[in-house]
């Protein structure tokens, strides 16, 4: 006999299933997102993929680091093979790395330094790179479908985990006689010398399933490099962000608390080192025993031999890498510098708040009518600056070289220094005023014809201002040539003003 369904029973079904398809379509927009921004499906989709997966895990698959020069020197010298292959690959090595960089397929680190001294520029593979890579090499070389050994690691790694995780004492007593009388039974073989060895076969799956497994761990190591980042980040952003009175947090890390340590990521790593400490000796007879008597290829050889040390290598690193941003988070308390960063976090939240209240009312184009005095210093680009780095100011700092006698310097070295960091307004409006005197009139591509940008693009910059404030808009657009400052030949439409009278 069937039952009549209700409004309300509809209604429900209703509300169900749009719960449904809402979770639907937030699972769809989180696969989208990283569609588009997780550097593992961005390398995989890009239009050169084959070949980029093939130059990365060549060039940076063993070495792990590699300055960005050297880099892209050897993708240079790697381009033309593949061009040769038909791939069409136009640019240069440079340009790749830097594409690369950006979207996140290479991480940029700079290489440790001696004191006073700059350290070189690296790049390594990110951790969605090595997963890239290693997914690919996955399809190249498939696992074998079944494999007996697969499946004994996962059912021994389940029975071990039932009986260290079984609550009940005695439970965990009868597991460890059964192993016992387990052991008992293949001593007592190994003594009548019924105990045979694996099968050549089966001990070197075995040994495949185990640098499959590790291979998987440089890809973990670089994930938790990018939290253990990610996590500083966030520590930095409470300190900003708190008010400084009677804050616990400012106080744990003035007393030196790790919080880094104590992150989901650092206690995976400390447990992680930890592990391949105690296991270092016993792990390394265990490479060699295996390579003298399994046989491996070449290739699973030479992996099998660079594991240890591999890890090793990156686990120190790791730890070395946790230790240095605890130690800059201490100096950033303890210097007397936050409260002037909290200062500017501030006045930039006032500005951002301000422009947010005026962008209703401000279009993106609109003439503001700022008037910004030039003269002061010279545009530079921001290439030029180099960023101060307070992880590198050691407590033991080398002592500083003695000072140098005070030296003459002579009037025309005082006019070229003030040339580098001021526009030289007095030449440019003698420019100018030779023009208005010898034509009547002038513009700023006719002064520029006459007389060269000494300053490159800051005579440009000038001659632009006095033509505002002194001369007047035609309202037309003009070609105007110059040199930079190294010679190359530039050009640039400016809106067109015209010198009548002398520059006072």
């Amino acid at each position: 006999m069937g039952t009549a369904s209700s409004p309300g029973d509809a209604a429900v079904s209703r509300q169900a299933a749009g719960h449904g398809s809402g979770r639907r379509g937030q699972a769809a927009r989180g696969v989208r997102a990283l569609l588009q921004e997780h550097p593992a499906w961005v390398l995989l989709r890009s239009r050169n993929a084959a070949a980029a997966v093939v130059l990365l895990d060549r060039n940076l698959g063993a070495r792990r680091r590699l300055p960005v020069e050297q880099l892209a020197d050897r993708i240079d010298d790697d381009l033309p093979e593949l061009r040769r292959a038909g791939f069409e690959l136009p640019y240069s090595g440079y340009f790749y790395v830097s594409e690369w960089i950006d979207d996140g397929v290479l991480v940029r680190r700079r290489a440790p330094q001696a004191a006073g001294e700059q350290g070189a520029e690296t790049v390594e593979l990110s951790d969605g790179a090595l997963l890239a890579i290693r997914f690919v090499s996955r399809l190249s070389r498939p696992h074998p479908a079944v494999t007996p050994s697969r499946l004994g690691t996962v059912l021994d790694g389940l029975h071990t985990l039932a009986d260290e995780a079984d609550p009940d004492p005695e439970a965990r007593l009868a597991s460890l006689l059964e192993q016992r009388a387990a052991l008992d039974a293949r001593i007592e073989r190994a003594r009548r010398g019924d105990d045979e060895a694996l099968p050549p076969d089966a001990a070197a799956e075995r040994a495949r399933e185990i640098l499959a497994l590790a291979g998987d761990i440089p890809a973990d190591l670089a994930r938790v490099r990018t939290e253990l980042e990610r996590t500083d980040r966030e520590l930095r952003r409470r300190l900003l962000e708190s008010d400084g009175s009677r804050d616990t947090f400012l106080d744990d890390i003035y007393r030196g608390v790790d919080h880094l340590a104590e992150s989901e990521a650092g206690r995976g790593l400390v447990a992680f080192r930890d592990l391949l400490r105690q296991a270092e000796h016993t792990a390394q007879d265990d490479v060699g025993r295996v390579l003298d008597t399994v046989h491996l290829t070449p290739a699973e050889a030479s992996a099998l031999r660079r594991l240890l040390p591999t890890l090793q290598d990156a686990a120190d690193e790791l730890t070395d890498t946790m230790a240095t941003l605890r130690r800059a988070l201490q100096r950033m308390v303890r210097s007397g510098e936050l409260p002037a960063e909290r200062a500017l976090r501030r006045l930039l939240g006032e500005a951002q708040d301000a422009a947010l209240a005026a962008a209703p009312e401000v279009t993106p184009g609109a003439e503001m009518r700022l008037r910004l005095p030039l003269g002061t210093v010279a545009p530079r680009s921001v290439g030029g600056f180099v960023p101060h780095n307070p992880g590198r100011e050691d407590a033991e700092a080398p002592p500083a070289a003695p000072a140098a006698p005070p030296r003459a310097v002579s009037l025309t070295a005082l006019r070229a220094m003030a040339r580098d960091s001021e526009i030289d307004v007095d030449e440019l409006r003698g420019h100018v005023n030779e023009r208005v005197g010898a034509v009547g009139r002038a513009t700023v591509a006719s002064v520029l014809a006459a007389h060269p940008a000494t300053q490159g693009a800051a005579s440009v910059v000038g001659l632009l201002t006095l033509a505002e404030q002194n001369g007047v808009a035609t309202g037309k657009d003009e070609d105007v040539n110059w040199r930079s400052s190294r010679g190359v030949a530039r050009r640039a439409v400016l809106p067109q003003h015209q010198f009548e009278e002398h520059v006072p």
